[in-house]
């Protein structure tokens, strides 16, 4: 703008204002006020199933709150609303948010909501549900809109709008049917959706308000972990409705699966927000500059044979000899060795020279002016990938919990001690990769067992062909292919099985002229014989396509999201699925087109961000790591498995099954395989069942006397039960658990499905007296992994000394009194126990860990829990029964341990003093003094003297 121009064209303008024909002096009026923005009509619909009584707001801060003043309204019947005071700007400005508090009804239960819960749309949408929230979210974290509509989209296996509202449209009898469904499926998984927002407040409310975590980044976190948990939330909604019967969305809320993968850890909130908030802000990262500098430095973690393989690695390139270099170290014995990198031979790639095994040996080929960089297998050219990053600074994230959520560190994070931060300059940067040209790779894997090769591969196409009658590997393509739809009985079907899970599949019957009808095949148990037949019903829809590709015949599928999701199946990140003949049989693989982009959720750091996590190692920490379960190794066929009601604590009406009926279904899981225990197997042993963080949830014991323990660790506090075990003529493992009349309280059968090494998958019927008859005519169907351990041998590593220790009289169950001490004397005996050793508590080696001491068969015996404020508790597991003690504690000046567990009338029902003896590790040799009322003067001068080895924990 031409600033002295304009101005020199005003001061005339001005002078012939004032020289005009008038001599009128009246002032210039003033001008008309601006008049107030325009109020308007939103109207739309919020969703659950239809929600009455709901408040929606235009949410003008941003802070998932109807505000006063903010525009608003209340839902009516049919979750209609009409919002009448905002403007046109605020509209096309902010989100929409809903309130959804108790005394909300929802149309599809008829009954009032007792656990609020929010959500929101993005602006432009007139539909809110859960499905929006989680496209709301997304944008806030910042996507696009049309890319979070696209990444959701895919993660429901869905190509239908979430702006839609599914409980019209799964009514909409002008659509096809197929499309109906689908809506009504979307419909079921938002319902879940609601629920797990729901539940995750209440279960964090808590935690958030005592962090002073807003409403805002509450919502976040728990959407955050949502999305996170679709693939199995999809999974599930499909498998309840498998089983038939009205749809029930907390048949799929309660699932382990489900519950394990949605729930908002209340650990550490304000850091989880830290981190959310600091990945909100990512921008678009120069890789060309980190690489030319001091490198990409990545990190990688996993187990190869039951092995852990711990390593790291830097990336680097000169820009002047124009060569790039990678270092490699990993852990052996203990420390990190440079390693010598030995490339594996890896898929089948389809060259101009026919299928060629390709290796990892990957060079930077160029950096781009946008920052992005070529990598170039050096073998293979036409394996060539364009990487791009976005950046973060990670500065002040504590690394432990940072790491702890990348797909690479899931090992890493657990030896870095919890509250080391990242230091000042500290970067993190997440990859994206994208082909430069197609690939056409056949999937090549040795590791089978030799039966299960097929013409010198692991890789064999099982299917129904044209040529038999039965299943097994195709030799040709032209045999996977049908020249007319079936009529969908499953021997009448023919294609390649394309999905699995247990004893169901999915066949893809591909009908000439390019249609896929994907059939799923189920195995039902139909006698107590164990004879079953087949039944096939329709699944999804798609197309494939016949191509020649340098001189190769390919078939080429594109998967459904349904089919990708079904079961036991890993084709969430394939491109299309690809067939084709090599080496005398049919072979598997998949297509990639170029340009296709793929984020696997790949961190790397700068060389501040490594050193940070290099330098806080403690590899002490490995020894709590556990292995995890095998993926694929074993699978559990929860074929009809019973549903449980966590409010009568007992399984769901409908869903329990005789033990003939039983018998039948593990005959059916079995598929021809008998497998069976046997005494030898477990005696001696124990059985565990883990959770998926690989927490123990459930120990049974197996004593060679034929007696054994049942731990639940899965409750507030671990329970023990103690049983009878025998293994019974047909393999199965029979545990009772009787009671004083004689009877049995409960009585449970094992059977083993499959067994790999020590893992197994196993089914169970279980009766308990409460609920059943215990005739077996009603019992819960179950099934799990579980992994054999030999029972721990005593403890010999500490020397536990008993000199002076009290005697302990059964039949009174209190100590031979000319066996007491009195405190003088205890400490004299400790002094002579150390043997010169100054071993001594402290309060920080306590403070918010627990002890425990282990019986002979390595059974927990006592917890004591210390709290940083001094309180406690102490548990106690005796014959079966557990009682927990609230305590105070404290260290005293020479380093004793002082317990005392105080009474209503405000004296002592139990005073402790505990002293370390030896100290290795984690491992404490103590000996104690006990002063109780019953038989002490708990005056110091008569106490039980006692000794043992205790183990320090870290509560989890």
């Amino acid at each position: 703008m031409n600033t002295k121009h304009l101005l020199f064209l005003a001061f005339p303008l001005l002078t012939l204002s004032a020289c005009g024909g008038s001599d009128n002096n009246d002032s210039t009026p003033p001008p008309e006020p601006t008049p107030e923005p325009a109020q308007i009509v939103m109207s739309g619909k919020v969703a659950d199933g239809y929600l009455v009584g709901a408040k929606v707001c235009l949410d003008l801060n941003e802070n998932k709150l109807c505000d006063d003043g903010e525009p608003s309204a209340i839902s009516s019947a049919g979750g209609d609303f009409s919002i009448t005071d905002a403007t046109q700007e605020q509209i096309d400005t902010f989100p929409l948010l809903v309130e959804v508090t108790a005394g909300v009804v929802d149309e599809d239960t008829g009954e009032a909501i007792t656990q609020p819960y929010t959500m929101t749309a993005p602006v432009g949408y007139e539909f809110v549900s859960p499905l929006t929230t989680m496209v709301q979210n997304e944008v806030e974290q910042g996507s696009e809109l049309t890319e979070a509509e696209t990444n959701l989209q895919a993660l429901l296996g869905t190509s239908l709008e979430l702006s839609q509202d599914y409980v019209a449209q799964q009514l909409n009898d002008e659509l096809e049917g197929d499309v109906q469904s689908e809506y009504e499926r979307l419909h079921q998984v938002a319902q879940v959706t609601a629920l797990l927002i729901a539940t995750n407040l209440e279960a964090i409310q808590t935690a958030a308000d005592d962090a002073g975590i807003t409403a805002d980044d509450m919502v976040g976190l728990i959407v955050d972990q949502i999305i996170e948990a679709l693939d199995e939330i999809v999974t599930e909604v499909e498998f309840v409705n498998e089983q038939g019967g009205e749809f029930d969305p907390t048949d799929v809320v309660e699932s382990e699966t489900v519950t394990d993968a949605s729930t908002v850890s209340t650990d550490d909130l304000e850091g989880q927000v830290q981190i959310r908030d600091t990945e909100a802000t990512a921008a678009a990262a120069n890789l060309t500059e980190l690489v030319s500098g001091d490198g990409i430095n990545f990190f990688d973690d996993g187990y190869y044979d039951n092995m852990l393989h711990l390593s790291y690695g830097t990336l680097t390139y000169d820009a002047d000899t124009e060569t790039s270099s990678e270092t490699l170290f990993e852990l052996i014995n203990g420390e990190f060795v440079e390693e010598t990198e030995i490339s594996d031979e890896d898929d089948l790639i389809l060259t101009e020279s026919g299928w060629i095994a390709s290796s990892d040996n990957f060079i930077i080929s160029s950096l781009n002016d946008d920052g992005s960089m070529t990598l170039v297998n050096s073998e293979l050219p036409i394996l060539s990938e364009l990487i791009f990053a976005e950046q973060i600074s990670v500065t002040d994230l504590k690394i432990k919990l940072f790491l702890s959520e990348q797909a690479d560190t899931d090992v890493w994070h657990k030896i870095i001690p919890e509250a080391v931060t990242f230091s000042a300059e500290a970067e993190a940067f997440e990859l994206s990769f994208s082909n430069i040209n197609d690939v056409y790779s056949i999937f090549n894997w040795d590791d089978c067992l030799e039966d299960d090769l097929f013409e010198g591969m692991c890789n064999s196409v099982w299917a129904h062909t044209a040529a038999s009658e039965i299943d097994g590997p195709a030799t040709t393509l032209n045999s996977l292919i049908s020249a007319s739809a079936s009529d969908g009985m499953v021997n009448n079907i023919v294609g390649p099985h394309v999905g699995w899970d247990g004893s169901r599949s999915i066949i893809a019957e591909m009908v000439e002229g390019g249609e896929v009808n994907y059939y799923k095949i189920e195995w039902q148990a139909q006698s107590d014989s164990g004879e079953v037949s087949s039944v096939a019903s329709l699944f999804a829809t798609g197309t494939w396509r016949d191509e020649t590709v340098m001189e190769q015949r390919l078939l080429l599928l594109a998967l459904p999201e349904s089919v990708r999701n079904f079961g036991d199946n890993d084709d969430g990140d394939m491109g299309e699925l690809l067939f084709a003949e090599y080496e005398g049989a049919v072979r598997r693989g998949e297509f990639i087109a170029a340009g296709l982009v793929s984020d696997d959720d790949e961190w790397v750091f700068n060389l501040t961000a490594k050193n940070d996590i290099l330098e806080n190692l403690d590899l002490t920490l490995l020894d709590n790591v556990m292995p995890p379960e095998p993926d694929n190794s074993d699978f559990v066929c929860r074929d009809g498995d019973s549903d449980w009601d966590e409010e009568t604590d007992q399984p769901k009406e409908g869903t329990t099954r005789s033990y003939s009926e039983y018998l039948a279904l593990v005959a059916n899981c079995r598929d021809g395989e008998p497998q069976l225990f046997n005494t030898e197997m477990l005696a001696g042993n124990k059985l565990k069942s883990f959770d998926s963080d690989g927490e123990i949830e459930t120990i049974l014991t197996f004593n060679a006397d034929g007696t054994g323990s049942h731990t639940d660790n899965d409750a507030e506090e671990p329970m023990v039960e103690d049983y009878q075990w025998t293994v019974n003529d047909t393999g199965e493992i029979v545990i009772e658990i009787g009671n004083s009349a004689g009877t049995n309280d409960t009585r449970a059968v094992i059977s083993l499905i499959k067994q790999d090494g020590d893992h197994f998958s196993v089914k169970g019927f279980l009766e308990e007296s409460e609920w059943s008859p215990m005739d077996g005519t009603v019992g819960e169907v179950w099934s799990d992994k579980l992994k054999l351990f030999p029972l721990p041998e005593p403890d010999t590593s500490l020397f536990v000394c008993g000199e002076g220790d009290s005697t302990w009289n059964d039949e009174t169950d209190q100590p031979v009194t000319e066996t007491l001490a009195s405190l003088t004397e205890y400490q004299a005996l400790v002094t002579s126990c150390r043997d010169g050793n100054e071993a001594s508590f402290n309060t920080d080696m306590l403070s918010g860990k627990q002890l425990k001491s282990f019986d002979s068969d390595g059974n927990v015996e006592t917890i004591l829990l210390f709290n940083s404020d001094g309180s406690g508790t102490l548990t106690e597991m005796d014959d079966g029964e557990t009682t927990v003690e609230e305590l105070t504690w404290e260290v005293n000046s020479m380093g004793e341990l002082i317990i005392d567990v105080p009474n209503t009338s405000g004296s002592s029902d139990l005073s402790v003093v505990i002293s370390l003896i030896i100290q290795d590790g984690d491992h404490l040799s103590v000996k104690g003094f006990t002063e109780e009322p019953e038989w002490s003067q708990m005056d110091g001068t008569a106490g039980e003297v006692w000794s043992d080895s205790m183990k320090l924990f870290t509560p989890s």
